[in-house]
């Protein structure tokens, strides 16, 4: 057998350490692609885990379902109303660009919040952060909308409140049944669970993306205490047979609006009155 020549004025030895080298530094560079197509991979299984799917009521409309919801999207720039079966829908109030550039160079916004009044009338009110900085609110502007006629009533500026109705969210029923709801954005978990003196039961559990912070920012009664109201990044309604039924009244309401979110302004809001003819 020949044997193996070291190349001249290099020493054999210098030839084994280099072979030595070259192969540690292919072993170091295939457990970094090894390991970083395992990351990849996990990575992928997370950004690519689907929020979790419910039947549409626009697709499949639900008759049974009593009352309107009011929500704000901000990709329109509209307050739209729906019915909560599922159809139809319009909007009723639409704020301009110019009129959102004009309330920007006074404050930056934080809104709306929507609340029905009653009688077909609907509250809408935009605040401001404070001009001290920090959290809280300054008044903005409130105006209340008539949705069956669409009169619009500029409320004086006196008279807008200095910080958001905390009264519109009931979680719990005339009847004693009380809605919990848990939500972890790190994990994408949440739940609702439905309480009452005869035991608890949960109504939704899912694991959504966490790398969507997906998570839920409101779940309470509407006011004929008949489905559950919930906000998962859409408008969930939720009715509580056995088992419980979870749809998606829409996915076009703003979760971000003005200013961001704060979980003490409703996105959107719910009435008991039929005001779209259902």
């Amino acid at each position: 057998m020949p044997k193996t020549v070291a190349p001249k004025n290099v020493p054999a030895g210098s030839t084994l350490r280099t072979r030595r080298r070259r192969s540690a530094i292919s072993w170091a560079i295939a457990t970094v692609a090894i390991i970083g197509l395992g990351m990849g991979f996990l990575w992928l299984r997370e950004v690519g885990r689907p929020v979790p799917r419910f039947e549409s009521l626009a697709e499949h409309p639900d008759k049974t379902l009593q009352g309107t919801v009011a929500y704000f999207a901000d990709q329109s720039g509209c307050v739209r109303i729906v019915a909560a079966a599922g159809s139809p829908s319009k909007d009723v109030l639409c704020i301009s660009p110019q009129d959102v550039k004009k309330a920007q160079a006074l404050g930056k916004e934080i809104g709306p919040q929507l609340v029905w009044l009653g009688n077909g009338r609907l509250e809408v009110t935009m605040f401001r952060m404070p001009k001290t900085g920090g959290p809280g609110f300054s008044p903005g502007w409130q105006k209340i909308v008539d949705v069956r006629t669409g009169k619009v009533k500029d409320v004086p500026a006196a008279d807008v409140p200095p910080a958001p109705n905390l009264q519109t969210r009931p979680t719990v029923s005339p009847a004693g049944e009380r809605i919990i709801m848990t939500s972890d954005p790190a994990s994408g978990r949440i739940k609702i669970v439905l309480a009452a003196t005869t035991g608890s039961r949960t109504l939704l559990s899912a694991h959504g993306p966490p790398s969507y912070t997906y998570g839920l920012h409101a779940a309470f009664w509407a006011p004929n205490w008949q489905w559950i109201a919930a906000d998962d990044g859409r408008i969930l309604i939720i009715t509580t047979g056995h088992p419980s039924l979870i749809r998606v009244l829409t996915d076009a309401s703003s979760r971000v609006a003005f200013g961001g979110d704060d979980p003490r302004l409703a996105r959107f809001a719910v009435t008991d009155e039929n005001l779209l003819g259902t």
